[in-house]
């Protein structure tokens, strides 16, 4: 699947469900305090979409240094509109998660840096653990949620799964896009060698690789690393 930008109409339709699914993002921030977020620190947000984990982050941590990365230009400009609409004063700028071109500035800053329900949207999956690594500072980590892949669903999930898709109040855009996404997702045992590689690059001090269905009700892929201290 080549990677292209979510624009126009579509990323409108993905603004809209994000801003009234709130709700959906607590799972994340409860992994983002194990991982160790704190007020003060640097983190970066790559794949941002339209912001809505931003704003919850501004929320409950007043003072972190927040910046969110996103390939569309179309979502850097919801996100930055959607911010201002909010009172908050927030940092997006347009940029590929497989590359850290236009990010040189935060290599080896960052205290966290996390994406979510985005990787399956790669080309190279291993760059994409690898720009998180490089910009995450020693003994910081990183965080991503993904899609898994309908193959390594069993049947009780995957009859889970179908019930999800028809229940959900969706836009019609949305509905084929959520299919998609876990039909072009990579298998589990690709996002565990994906980012087996990239730690060979950026050594880790520990790794974790696991699915479970909080948050969403179906299968998701979590993976945590943390970069070896210097």
């Amino acid at each position: 699947m080549k990677i292209e930008p979510i624009t126009g109409s579509e990323a409108e339709a993905f603004h809209r469900m994000g801003s009234r699914a709130f709700e959906r993002y607590n799972e994340f921030v409860d992994l983002m305090v194990g991982a160790g977020i704190a007020d003060g620190q640097t983190v970066v947000d790559l794949c941002c979409g339209s912001g809505e984990l931003e704003i919850i982050l501004t929320s409950r941590f007043p003072s972190l240094n927040l910046v969110g990365v996103d390939l569309s230009e179309d979502m850097v400009r919801i996100a930055r509109d959607y911010a201002a609409e909010q009172g908050k004063e927030l940092e997006f700028r347009h940029g590929d998660a497989q590359s850290p071109d236009g990010m040189e500035d935060l290599l080896g800053k960052a205290d966290l840096v996390v994406s979510r329900h985005a990787f399956h949207r790669l080309t190279r999956l291993p760059a994409g653990f690898d720009t998180m690594l490089r910009l995450v500072k020693p003994g910081g980590a990183i965080l991503n949620v993904s899609f898994l892949h309908l193959s390594d669903f069993d049947e009780p999930g995957f009859r889970t799964w179908v019930r999800f898709l028809k229940e959900r109040p969706w836009d019609a855009e949305m509905q084929v896009a959520w299919a998609l996404a876990h039909y072009y997702a990579p298998r589990l045992q690709d996002y565990r060698d994906a980012l087996a590689q990239a730690a060979d690059e950026t050594p880790v001090s520990e790794q974790r690789i696991w699915v479970d269905d909080r948050g969403y009700g179906v299968p998701t892929v979590k993976c945590f690393a943390r970069r070896a201290a210097a």
